[in-house]
């Protein structure tokens, strides 16, 4: 989730700090589970009417924005980190 043109921006190492019980909103920054995945992801949500989209903060990711699945879980809302130098 680097960018280095953004203010949000997030390197390998940072603490990510989530809140499980926030509402999150167009623009919050999210962990989402997928419902056959083991793993979560850590992106962007752009909320458009009743769909949900998830977006990548590094400019070079393969795939700018991905439609949210009916099944997918967000988990919390990322509210603070802590660098790692």
């Amino acid at each position: 989730m680097f960018n280095p043109h953004e203010r949000r921006s997030f390197r390998e190492g940072d603490i990510i700090f989530v809140d499980p019980a926030r509402d999150y909103e167009n623009g919050s920054l999210v962990i989402v589970k997928l419902a056959n995945s083991k793993e979560a992801t850590f992106k962007q949500l752009v909320v458009e009417g009743d769909r949900r989209f998830l977006k990548p903060l590094n400019p070079s990711w393969p795939d700018p924005i991905i439609e949210l699945p009916s099944d997918a879980t967000i988990c919390g809302v990322v509210i603070s980190k802590v660098e790692i130098f």
